[in-house]
């Protein structure tokens, strides 16, 4: 028998739950459970994310991410490099739908207003913003996108107003959703609609937590805001936790290792700079500058400097038991660069890249494959988050078009699916000849390789058969046979005969 769903509204008689008395429990039971220090700062970890990642918090958590992201070149690349590998060129629309002539002229349609669809202009593609998707995922945890139309002209007729107007989609950045307005407690309390609803750092929710608006800031408001509805926003994220709101930027889980190593790294590039300035070491018995000398002009103070310039050098003066030598620093210490390495491996991990990207070359054998596998089910996990948003934005474009005329839909119109990526590889060859020998032994499909490599298999297939067709007529137009024109060989290789003349020869 179904039970029905249990309410997450957070409210006071929810925090206050029955039976919360403290019992001591057996620590022979769970000897952890004994009281440590360790543990007072970690005693409020048994509530919801929602709860304990307050918009302020958030706030913090992404000033901290964006920080690290600007400050620190590996990061910055491993992320750009992550969006490079998720987006690879592809992303092209393709519809499942039964009806040929639907599905082309989608595809099409797609093809050529690709850089129309995002209100900000042709900088903004459809399908590059997966790569500025992709990098925000890693430092905002989340983005947001407004679906929306072609603004009406100013003085537009009835009739224009009741035309259908063409998609625009509008990328909002992680920032502009907050709690904004009288929002004390987590509760909304300036909205008719909305008063008295759950606020996650400026998303509504109803009794399940569920997303019913989402609070976005608006300078052309009086109050500064805008509450738009669920229906016409699409939530970019990928949630770790059920009872989460906001998304969780991957660099922030290592927010603290990157400061550490921001001030060591502060410190040693001080030490540097000392020791590019640093030539020459004096000793003396005084351990201090030469008075005397300098009182006859002959070096040694502050007014005269140590050293006697000649054409092709210089003479340094030093006291009677004094010494002179080369300072010499053997810096940055390879201790530091061990744990600078230590650091940045960790904090990899928790963006789900490898270091070994900066430097393949320090990976061999089957620690290759191994790793190249991590970062390929990496790619994988991050483009079924990006595809899923992705899916719902194309529904909503072709739903629209179609109002507009462009085309008629069919029952199944929204059954779509995009190009994937080229799989990563770090030995291409050997890649190529493993597919070549798993095609043969019926172990993969030649659909399969051709998505690997990203591509469709369906466009090979038509373009090879475009390309024979036109070996063919050019071959008819110049009285040759097609296998001199179409079969490749390296200088030295015999032509092949022509068919004609064998059969002659036979004759």
């Amino acid at each position: 028998m179904a039970v029905a769903p249990i309410k997450s509204t957070f409210g006071k008689v929810a925090n206050s739950y029955a039976g919360s008395y403290m019992r001591a429990g057996s620590n022979e039971f769970y000897p952890g459970g004994r009281n440590d220090q360790r543990r007072l700062n970690t005693r409020n970890l048994n509530n919801d994310i929602a709860d304990m990642m307050t918009a302020h918090r958030h706030k913090m958590m992404l000033g901290d991410s964006r920080y690290i992201y600007q400050s620190f070149s590996s990061i910055a690349g491993a992320v750009k490099q992550k969006a490079n590998y998720v987006y690879g060129g592809s992303w092209r629309l393709q519809s499942l739908s039964a009806d040929t002539d639907f599905a082309l002229a989608v595809e099409e349609d797609f093809k050529r207003l690709d850089q129309m669809f995002d209100i900000r202009g042709s900088n903004f593609g459809f399908r590059k913003n997966v790569w500025r998707g992709s990098k925000l995922l890693d430092v905002d945890g989340d983005f947001f996108v407004i679906l929306s139309e072609e603004p009406l002209p100013k003085g537009a007729t009835k009739a224009e107003k009741e035309k259908p107007r063409f998609p625009k989609l509008q990328f909002i950045e992680a920032h502009r959703v907050g709690d904004w307005g009288e929002c004390r407690d987590g509760y909304v309390n300036d909205s008719k609609t909305y008063g008295g609803r759950k606020i996650l750092s400026g998303i509504i929710v109803d009794d399940f937590m569920a997303p019913i608006a989402y609070r976005v800031k608006d300078g052309s408001r009086g109050r500064g805001f805008q509450d738009v509805p669920a229906n016409s926003m699409v939530h970019f994220t990928d949630m770790e936790w059920f009872s989460q709101g906001r998304g969780t930027p991957t660099i922030a889980a290592a927010i603290l290792d990157w400061y550490d190593l921001a001030e060591t790294r502060d410190a040693q590039k001080m030490k540097q700079k000392i020791n590019s300035i640093l030539t020459l070491v004096e000793s003396t018995e005084s351990g201090t500058r030469d008075i005397g000398k300098n009182a006859l002009g002959i070096g040694g103070g502050g007014s005269a400097p140590a050293t006697q310039y000649m054409d092709s050098g210089m003479i340094r003066i030093i006291k009677n038991g004094g010494s002179l030598k080369a300072h010499t620093a053997n810096d940055p210490p390879e201790g530091w660069l061990k744990f600078t390495t230590l650091v940045e491996t960790s904090a990899f991990y928790a963006l789900g890249w490898r270091r070994e990207m900066l430097d393949s070359s320090s990976v061999g054998g089957a620690g290759v494959r191994g790793f190249a596998a991590d970062i390929n089910k990496s790619i994988a996990s991050r483009r079924e988050v990006l595809e899923s948003g992705y899916k719902r934005l194309a529904q909503y474009i072709i739903a629209k078009r179609a109002k507009m005329g462009a085309y008629n839909l069919p029952d199944d119109w929204w059954k779509l699916s995009f190009t994937k990526p080229a799989e990563f590889t770090v030995d291409e060859g050997r890649m190529r000849t493993q597919d070549r020998e798993d095609l043969r032994a019926g172990l993969i499909t030649a659909s399969n390789i051709a998505e690997r490599r990203g591509e469709d298999f369906e466009d090979v297939i038509t373009t090879r058969a475009k390309e024979l067709a036109k070996v063919k007529e050019i071959a008819q137009q110049y009285g040759h046979d097609v296998s001199e024109i179409s079969i490749l060989t390296k200088p030295g290789d015999p032509l092949p005969e022509d068919s004609n003349s064998n059969n002659s020869n036979n004759e």
